[in-house]
């Protein structure tokens, strides 16, 4: 392990529980979580990496709010989907579409959440 810098951090008690549940939600250890937030913000941004942040935000805003359901739409170019996107509860209804690559992400996060 001699590529791991070992390091001490302080932060506030409040922003380390929210890490804390953040990381508890994804399943991952705290220092995971910080880790891979601090990746996302210090690499340039791209198209996959947006959506993905996006999606992340939807699911938590659907779970934090259940009676309520978020509907989008996201055009690529060329490429017009007239289906909205929508989750509740942090399920997505779209089904997906192999030439669609916002389809694709969505297929990604259900299979990584049903296994």
């Amino acid at each position: 392990m001699t590529n791991i810098y070992r390091s001490q951090f302080r932060m506030p008690f409040s922003l380390f529980e929210k890490l804390k549940a953040e990381a508890g939600r994804a399943g991952r250890s705290v220092n995971a979580e910080l880790v891979g937030r601090l990746e996302r913000s210090l690499t340039d941004s791209s198209n996959d990496i947006d959506m993905r942040i996006i999606f992340e935000a939807l699911e938590r805003l659907s779970k934090r709010n259940p009676d309520l359901r978020y509907s989008f739409g996201v055009n690529l170019g060329p490429q017009n989907d007239v289906r909205p996107s929508e989750i509740e509860r942090g399920n997505w209804t779209l089904a997906a579409d192999p030439g669609n690559p916002v389809a694709d992400l969505i297929a990604q996060k259900e299979a990584g959440d049903s296994a």
